[in-house]
């Protein structure tokens, strides 16, 4: 037999159905308002990846304008150098050519040959003749060494005006490319600060968080490294290069600056002391250590004993990307010192976590 079915009274029906309407009506901006937070997540990462992307075109323009920098001061120190020198030889030749004209005259004045010969000719004694000889002899010689002197002071100055020359006409070049890189860099630079401007406040927000924690994340590594240090023990799980002691003498000197200018500014093409770009930040490091570095990191690697990536110490230096546009600092336990980008300050970074490793070296 069939049960009956029991009738509800229509007041339990009425808060049964009030109940799901108000669950729904509750659920609905939950799972909008979760929607809304994954779309505004997903294009902040899509424009991190886009600001990322311009860092990484103004590193490179960075690292080529510091390039032409350096090779710029170079050939304008070679140039001075140059022109002191010639300015000299200058000078050296107007010397030696006055002494000529006055042995010529001399010369002239005394019937030249026939002169030096009435000179041996009355001579009273063996012992006066061979000393009056001698003389000439020495006078000929002597003539013969300034003629000699002159004609290779003009052989050096010709070269050397070449030198100087070709130093002015390389130093306009590398200012050209100087010119050029700045002008690449402050694009990029624009572009970034037109990306940031546009962005609604959600996403300002969210890209803010993020790069927040990483801050934090950072700060949180190097005082846990600072721990392990001061206790003397090895991080978990690195490897004995992770586990180096402090380092002493300059690499230690260099570390302890690099160190201290953590939290400072990334600007670009600037040494301290108030900011820093990558090879910024290492050449100032190393100055305190009286080690001369090149502002960069395509010539820094090139200033050192080449280092393996298993074989790292404090105060080495490490290089990143091809061609290379990036250096920091190894201070120890896998970790490394750097001046990231802009918009960012200088920190401690994983080198496990960082990508594009391209060498290292010991100044």
């Amino acid at each position: 037999m069939l049960t009956p079915v029991r009738s509800l009274p229509l007041a339990a029906v009425s808060s049964a159905l009030i109940a799901v309407i108000i669950s729904l009506m509750l659920a609905a901006p939950s799972v909008a308002f979760a929607d809304a937070i994954g779309d505004k997540r997903r294009q902040a990462a899509a424009i991190q990846a886009q600001i990322d992307a311009l860092d990484t075109k103004a590193s490179i323009a960075d690292e080529a304008y510091n390039q032409a920098r350096e090779r710029h001061s170079t050939l304008s120190a070679r140039a001075a150098a140059a022109t002191k020198r010639v300015a000299q030889l200058e000078s050296r030749k107007l010397v030696l050519q006055e002494a000529l004209g006055v042995r010529a005259d001399q010369m002239y004045r005394g019937n030249g040959s026939l002169g030096m010969l009435a000179m041996i000719l009355s001579s009273r004694s063996l012992a006066e003749f061979s000393y009056t000889v001698e003389l000439m002899t020495r006078v000929s010689e002597g003539d013969a060494a300034m003629v000699s002197q002159l004609k290779q002071t003009e052989t050096e100055a010709r070269v050397v005006q070449k030198v100087l020359v070709a130093s002015r006409t390389e130093a306009a070049r590398q200012e050209a490319s100087m010119a050029s890189s700045a002008r690449a860099v402050r694009g990029q630079l624009a572009a970034r600060t037109r990306v940031l401007a546009g962005l609604d406040s959600d996403i300002k927000a969210l890209i803010a968080a993020e790069q927040a924690r990483q801050a934090a994340a950072a700060q949180a590594r190097y005082r846990a490294l600072l721990a392990r240090r001061r206790t003397g023990a090895p991080p978990s799980g690195r490897s004995p290069a992770g586990g180096n002691p402090p380092p002493s003498g300059k690499a230690a000197t260099a570390v302890y600056w690099a160190e201290k200018a953590i939290g400072k500014p990334y600007v670009w093409a600037a040494s301290g002391p108030n900011s820093f770009d990558c090879s910024g930040l290492t050449m100032w490091a190393y100055q305190h250590a009286g080690v001369s570095l090149p502002h960069s990191s395509r010539d820094q690697i090139h200033h050192g004993a080449s280092v393996s990536r298993s074989n790292l110490q404090p105060g080495d230096l490490v290089f990143f990307y091809s061609p290379i546009h990036h250096v920091g600092m190894y201070v120890g336990g896998g970790y490394f010192v750097e001046a990231p980008h802009a918009g960012a300050r200088v920190q401690i970074t994983s080198l496990a976590g960082y990508g594009h490793f391209a060498g290292a070296c010991r100044p």
